[in-house]
């Protein structure tokens, strides 16, 4: 969906619209888009496929119709969807809670965390703060789910880098569990981005977070953090350390016009476009050189102890902070190997603690 109902200030696809038209995705072209992506996963078994915009809930019939679809055809092609919905929650009721929690494997709850710092930036055309209208009805769809299989994600900006008062009202306040926070993704200059001074808060929010954690563990009340959740034992896998995230190879967006991006944050780059989903990919070369992105074409990763758990960061925000897909986002390096302290440092807490238990 190529539109949204809110007009969020710090919006990396101009309020849904992509810096483009509006527009909705038929069910023609989501339902080329299923088959491109059966045609070409060979004998990958397990796909997935998030639900996307801009806001879309706004083409909420085409959602359940191309859902439908694919449950009707993925047996016989040997193939099985795992459907997500990223939303905003304005426009979620009983048929939406029903229809999402019988079919899709995970719900991504757009919420900034407190009311004051989410009404400020996620506000309707008229300027009106979204936070009582959607929270009740996130905390419905979360109850109806068990509690499981969802995230709350939020993005925190230079208005709040002290977000783990956002995460904690989320969770002592709210009820909800399983939280990711990201950092704002826009221009130096804009007024939501983040100053040095800011990043310097942030990171100490960091360790406050993974502190406060472990003490609710101890508690009996855990909550998850998205960028916390680390496996020190077994490490990243050796085909993710040299392939990323996979974007432009085995992640792709699909614009309502069916044509492919390398991830959503490059949609509206016409430099970027890999082709559409009736040709397939044309720009090869283009594809081949997010193959070869990794945390080994970058001179800058060489050192990076952390390197292997990032493989060289986000492509997307490599090429806004830099101008190349193979530059890095110095800020974003910074943020990344500070939660992986932070991360490991609570491992180590719990292996000790099991130790002395």
């Amino acid at each position: 969906a190529h539109t949204c109902n809110l007009s969020c200030a710090y919006c990396f696809a101009s309020q849904g619209k992509y810096n483009g038209d509006r527009a909705l995705m038929s069910f023609e072209t989501g339902r080329q888009a299923l088959d491109f992506l059966m045609d070409h996963s060979g004998t990958r078994r397990n796909l997935e496929v998030d639900f996307f915009g801009g806001e879309p809930l706004m083409n909420w019939d085409v959602v359940k119709r191309l859902v439908a679809y694919a449950r009707g055809v993925e047996a016989e092609r040997g193939k099985h969807f795992r459907f997500t919905l990223t939303t905003n929650g304005v426009l979620i009721d009983d048929d939406v809670i029903g229809f999402a929690n019988r079919e899709m494997d995970n719900v991504v709850l757009s919420l900034d965390g407190r009311k004051e710092i989410h009404d400020a930036l996620r506000v309707d055309y008229a300027g009106n703060g979204s936070y009582d209208r959607i929270v009740p009805k996130f905390q419905e769809l979360v109850r109806a789910r068990g509690g499981e299989r969802y995230y709350i994600r939020g993005t925190f900006t230079h208005r709040n880098p002290d977000f783990t008062k956002d995460l904690f009202h989320m969770a002592d306040d709210l009820g909800f569990t399983e939280l990711s926070m990201e950092p704002v993704v826009c221009a130096p200059g804009d007024p939501a981005a983040l100053t040095a001074e800011d990043l310097e808060t942030v990171k100490e929010q960091y360790e406050l977070l993974a502190a406060d954690m472990l003490r609710r563990e101890k508690e009996g009340r855990p909550i998850t953090f998205y960028h916390y959740m680390l496996d020190l034992e077994n490490g990243p896998c050796v085909y993710k350390r040299i392939s990323g995230c996979g974007s432009g190879t085995e992640y792709m967006a699909v614009t309502p016009w069916g044509d492919l991006y390398p991830c959503h944050q490059f949609v509206g780059e016409e430099k970027y476009r890999l082709g559409n989903i009736w040709d397939g990919v044309t720009n090869t070369a283009l594809r081949e050189e997010f193959r070869a992105c990794n945390a080994y074409a970058r001179p800058e990763c060489a050192d990076c102890w952390a390197k292997l758990y990032c493989s060289g960061g986000c492509a997307a925000n490599a090429y806004h902070a830099s101008g190349s897909i193979r530059g890095v986002y110095a800020a974003g390096c910074e943020l990344f190997r500070k939660r992986m302290e932070c991360a490991i440092m609570m491992q180590a807490a719990r292996a000790l603690s099991r130790e002395e238990g």
